[in-house]
């Protein structure tokens, strides 16, 4: 089987991978037992991995289109950003502020100031 690149086979379905990736890994094991043509070797192991690559991300988008709407996510499709990012409140949260503070505002508004000249 010729050298087999990401997007060659992202359109496949997932029992056609399967496929490919059996006949890479047999072909693989051939030439292993035959102890030459190591550049074919390093080209299949490539081929390999480009079709885990593949499997990877197309699961990875399914699992993606199936969360999309719900409430809670797993963590590995929740977004990275840094801890402190994360625990930052909403912007609904933050705009909400107490009945006490909201007299205290209405009663001690604050003051502008213009400079003559």
């Amino acid at each position: 089987m010729a050298h087999v690149t990401c997007c060659q086979i992202r359109e496949k379905s997932s029992n056609e991978l399967e496929n490919i990736l059996n006949n890479l890994h047999e072909e693989l094991n051939t030439l292993k037992i035959q102890r030459q043509n190591f550049n074919k070797i390093e080209n299949i192991r490539k081929s390999i991995s480009h079709v885990h690559i593949v499997q990877n991300q197309t699961t990875k988008d399914n699992l993606r289109e199936f969360y999309h709407d719900k409430k809670y996510k797993p963590k590995d499709l929740r977004p990275k950003q840094t801890r402190a990012m994360r625990r930052l409140l909403t912007p609904k949260e933050e705009s909400i502020s107490l009945t006490k503070t909201q007299k205290k505002k209405l009663a001690f508004p604050k003051r502008t100031y213009s400079v003559k000249d």
